[in-house]
């Protein structure tokens, strides 16, 4: 599995990676929006993992750029963010995520979603 972790904390997105490579995933890191974007032209990731409020292009746009270039399946799509509400939730999965989580992020919830995501098509 190919993942693209786009988070503009180091911290973050080295635990990120360290969880995700313990599942034998190959993991991408993306400080930034712009550098996301640049790496979505070029591969194509089986899942991704993205800050909503990122330097040069936020979560939302790295969104969309992967739902232009979906393949089958289409990519699973995880917004992460500090924003607790109802409504961001309710918002991003309107533009077209298929998960939403609020940070801190328990990694075995995201392993879990992943995993649930791809099963479907498995049958």
């Amino acid at each position: 599995m190919r993942i693209l972790v786009a988070e503009d904390n180091p911290v973050t997105a080295t635990y990120l990676r360290t969880v995700l490579e313990r599942k034998g995933w190959s993991v991408e890191i993306a400080l930034d929006g712009a550098r996301a974007l640049e790496l979505i032209e070029r591969e194509r990731f089986d899942a991704v993992l993205v800050d909503w409020i990122l330097p040069r292009y936020d979560g939302i746009d790295v969104l969309r750029a992967v739902r232009q270039r979906h393949g089958e399946p289409p990519p699973y799509v995880a917004i992460v963010t500090v924003v607790d509400s109802i409504a961001a939730q309710q918002y991003c999965i309107a533009c077209g995520a298929n998960a939403f989580f609020v940070k801190p992020i328990q990694p075995d919830a995201v392993i879990a979603s992943i995993e649930e995501y791809y099963r479907q098509f498995q049958q």
